[in-house]
């Protein structure tokens, strides 16, 4: 047996039910969603006072550690400084005994050497000096062309017009 149904509302009143109905219907969704933006940022604000406590205590961590060791960063920056220092004054630092050591067995009786120039950038020495005779100067460029430190004698040949007193001025590099 079928259930009947009997209605006896008017059309007016069915519809006007219909209209409540729908408007209970859409009333519920939107409360549902109002609600769940309502938990959504009650959890939202909730992390945000968490995270800001959170951010808040590491940085005063991080302060508290960088005041802790900044006395030592500065010693550290200082002697970084002063090593630099020492480095660029010891890449500038040269020997010169060995080379005038090597200069003065090469000097023969009766030359005599008034200056005397040591040019590290160039690898260059340049002296000038007198000589008593033409061998004495002649035997002083072959004890310079014999000498292991030296390389590339040059001499002008104006030196050599003289007998006697003759005044050089010498170049050559260093090896």
């Amino acid at each position: 047996m079928y259930p009947l149904r009997l209605n006896l509302l008017t059309e007016e009143k069915k519809k006007r039910l219909i209209r409540t109905a729908q408007f209970k219907f859409v009333q519920t969704i939107f409360q549902t969603i109002l609600l769940t933006i309502s938990l959504t940022a009650m959890a939202l604000l909730a992390s945000e006072n968490l995270l800001q406590k959170y951010f808040t205590s590491i940085a005063q961590s991080t302060l508290v550690v960088s005041n802790k060791y900044a006395s030592a960063a500065k010693e550290i920056e200082n002697v970084n400084k002063l090593t630099k220092k020492v480095n660029d004054i010891q890449s500038k630092y040269h020997e010169v005994i060995p080379i005038v050591l090597s200069l003065s067995t090469s000097v023969p009786q009766g030359v005599q050497l008034n200056s005397l120039e040591i040019d590290y950038l160039n690898k260059t020495i340049r002296f000038s000096g007198i000589s008593d005779t033409r061998q004495n100067f002649l035997d002083f460029q072959e004890l310079l062309k014999k000498n292991e430190m030296i390389t590339d004698l040059e001499a002008p040949v104006s030196d050599l017009t003289k007998k006697e007193n003759i005044v050089f001025n010498l170049s050559v590099n260093i090896k």
